[in-house]
């Protein structure tokens, strides 16, 4: 066997060990693009979700104050009502107070005139000295 020969042997084994480099470079080279690209489009899908979740936050925020006014509102209502009520409710009281008082009184005076402890004359220097008021 001559040289000739050997390479006529061995030339199929290295072209295909040379096409076999080339085509694992080739790969090589493709994969590390499309990582590049996958790496690119996560990146811009965490910004956008980070984007996301910010304006949601936002949302929340606005949400949870608006929430908080209606809720002071009507906590504002609700003291103004329950005030109103005890207001209302003293004034009955004293109301009633001042009437029990009254007819105490004009029980008594009344009393007092049947049994003659007061006199007409006295009555009309009462009138006098406390004129009708209107």
């Amino acid at each position: 066997m001559n040289f000739l020969d050997i390479i006529k042997e061995l030339l199929p084994y290295a072209v295909s060990i040379i096409a076999s480099m080339i085509t694992y470079i080739q790969a090589k080279k493709k994969l590390t693009q499309e990582l590049e690209i996958v790496k690119t489009n996560n990146k811009h899908e965490i910004e956008k979700l980070m984007q996301q979740h910010k304006i949601n936050i936002e949302d929340l925020k606005e949400k949870h104050r608006l929430e908080m006014e209606a809720k002071d509102k009507d906590y504002a209502h609700e003291k103004e009502m329950t005030e109103l009520k005890s207001k209302v409710a003293i004034n009955e009281k004293s109301q009633e107070v001042m009437n029990g008082a009254m007819s105490g009184v004009v029980e008594g005076l009344f009393k007092d005139i049947l049994s003659g402890k007061i006199t007409p004359e006295q009555i009309n220097d009462l009138s006098k000295q406390f004129p009708n008021q209107k």
